[in-house]
């Protein structure tokens, strides 16, 4: 019996019965059809959603950066008067989602670092703006003394990329280690 489901519960479907073969099997041996056989649907349905295993691949990359910056985005987004309190507040959502996040598997998986690469990058891009604009708003409040707060931000931003992706370092260390050098960094 052929099931109906609105586009875009189908789409999200695909994108995650696809990141779960690729993180299994792999993304080079996964395909369309495998993709379709595993949602017990026919293959042309994939294709009418997605031109390409890759169209859907950064379709996925797209959607997981956007949902992983989100709780990310609402703190740089607030209005806080202290360095303190966003670093506070994006501790609290980081010590939630670190190691936990949907296609985590698959990004963290061994062989996986170039798509890893992918996804650091849309997510600096999705996130920058934010960062800037709260440290301008610090700065025009006079709580920092940066001089070029897109700079500082994008700075912060990629320099912290490494120490969050590094996974012998307990979730509480990272969080230590980036709340010192951003403190020494904007005092």
């Amino acid at each position: 019996m052929r099931v109906s489901k609105p586009p875009e519960e189908r789409k999200r479907e695909m994108i995650d019965t696809a990141m779960k073969l690729f993180a299994s099997k792999g993304y080079e041996a996964t395909t369309m059809t495998d993709i379709a056989k595993e949602m017990n649907v026919v293959s042309g349905l994939c294709y009418r959603y997605f031109k390409s295993k890759e169209e859907l691949y950064y379709t996925a990359l797209e959607l997981y950066a956007n949902e992983c910056a989100a709780p990310i985005i609402q703190v740089l987004d607030a209005e806080y008067d202290s360095i303190e309190e966003y670093m506070k507040q994006l501790a609290i959502r980081f010590r939630q989602t670190d190691g936990r996040e949907r296609y985590h598997d698959f990004f963290h998986g061994i062989g996986n670092e170039l798509f890893h690469k992918q996804l650091e990058y849309q997510m600096l891009k999705v996130t920058q703006s934010h960062m800037i604009a709260m440290l301008e708003r610090l700065k025009e409040n006079r709580v920092i003394k940066v001089e070029n707060c897109k700079s500082m931000g994008l700075f912060i931003l990629h320099g912290q990329m490494p120490i969050i992706n590094d996974d012998s370092i307990s979730t509480e260390d990272k969080i230590r280690i980036i709340t010192d050098l951003v403190n020494k960094l904007i005092y």
